[in-house]
């Protein structure tokens, strides 16, 4: 594995665990088996690293829509729709992207945090919002930019319970009966 990306994952998890305040650079350096010196040729700064995985975390969703608009050209609204909504709750369920949305919340309950990431968090939001308008606009029932909304909203909480449920959450079943309900709204 690449030095950077060791760093960037090692970060991830100690910021998903301690909280982004609690970890220092050296607890990074140490847990990543690399020197501060390298640490800082790559990032210049803890906030450096922060944005990188902020970075990072954007480029996940948008790998999702990009995988759901080149496999899913041939098929209908509604079956693209589905896929779409499949592949989140998929990544939602990948442990290394589990660490990200746990990190993901802490961040969105740290107004100065939430401040220093404004840009990213906004630029991430808007590729969300963009990927939901582009199926919804094909679908007459559906005001594309309001259900977007409520998509995102509504999908942001399965996730927050899902990431820090301690027992068995039933997520399989919650995302079926999500997936259900919205194709009955929109008329699918």
């Amino acid at each position: 594995m690449d030095k950077k990306q060791q760093i960037m994952d090692v970060a991830i998890e100690l910021f998903a665990k301690r909280g982004y305040e609690n970890t220092p650079i050296s607890a990074i350096c140490k847990h990543s088996n690399v020197s501060k010196g390298l640490a800082f040729h790559h990032f210049e700064n803890k906030e450096g690293l922060l944005r990188e995985v902020f970075l990072r975390m954007a480029q996940i969703i948008e790998e999702v829509g990009d995988n759901v608009d080149l496999v899913n050209e041939e098929l209908s609204t509604k079956e693209r729709f589905v896929s779409h909504l499949e592949k989140i709750f998929l990544s939602m369920t990948c442990a290394e992207h589990k660490l990200y949305y746990q990190f993901d919340f802490q961040v969105l309950c740290q107004p100065a945090l939430r401040t220093l990431l404004k840009d990213l968090f906004d630029e991430r939001y808007q590729l969300m919002l963009e990927s939901f308008q582009s199926i919804l606009n094909d679908i007459p029932s559906a005001d594309s930019l309001v259900d977007s909304h409520m998509l995102i909203a509504e999908l942001d909480g399965i996730a927050l319970n899902y990431l820090f449920a301690e027992d068995e959450y039933p997520l399989t079943k919650i995302k079926q009966r999500f997936i259900k309900k919205h194709l009955l709204l929109l008329g699918l």
